[in-house]
């Protein structure tokens, strides 16, 4: 066999693996506005869309990464049922309440937050809470509260976390995410529980 016959051979052999190779997946597109946590580019959702539009990007595709397995069969009933009412991805509601309290009903923080979705003292007579111990009143309320942030805020998912964490006038008068390392250790955690598929 010449050198030549051996070479076309070998030609032959690469182009048919590089036939049966499968091609390698495209590229996925990154948003170009991004807000900085830490350090860390997180996307963020362009605001001049419309709200419907920026809030189903934000909440529609939204799942929980395998590590974070469900709650109880009651909590997740309250979470499917008070998302659906306030046009929340359930999943994201999870991630929060993951984040907030673990799935605990009886947790209080340093501050005075309480229950499942940390809701604070002057929140509860807001959203009409008379226990906030009491996962349906207390998931009920978070949820609103975390749809009113999304709309305050064009369904700017980030920002909302944002002010879910430190409240809306920390994030207006920064005109971002607060510097407050603990809220955007909030944000920043939140968004890596979660990812679009």
């Amino acid at each position: 066999m010449s050198i030549e016959s051996v070479q076309a051979r070998i030609a032959e052999i690469e182009a048919r693996i590089r036939a049966l190779t499968p091609e390698p997946p495209a590229p996925q597109p990154v948003l170009q506005d991004k807000s900085f946590v830490d350090g860390a580019n997180i996307p963020t959702l362009p605001s001049d869309k419309p709200f419907n539009v920026a809030l189903a990007e934000a909440t529609g595709g939204v799942n929980l990464k395998p590590d974070n397995p469900p709650f109880s069969p009651e909590i997740e009933s309250l979470i499917s049922k008070y998302s659906a009412q306030y046009g929340l991805n359930p999943n994201l509601v999870r991630a929060v309440i993951r984040v907030e309290s673990d799935g605990n009903t009886k947790c209080i923080s340093s501050k005075g937050a309480m229950g499942l979705m940390q809701l604070m003292p002057e929140e509860l007579n807001e959203y009409g809470v008379r226990n906030p111990f009491d996962p349906e009143e207390n998931i009920a309320a978070g949820v609103q509260q975390l749809s009113d942030k999304l709309k305050r805020f064009n369904g700017d998912l980030p920002l909302a976390l944002a002010a879910y964490n430190a409240g809306a006038g920390a994030v207006e008068k920064y005109h971002g995410i607060p510097p407050y390392p603990e809220t955007q250790r909030y944000v920043q955690k939140i968004l890596q529980m979660i990812s679009n598929p």
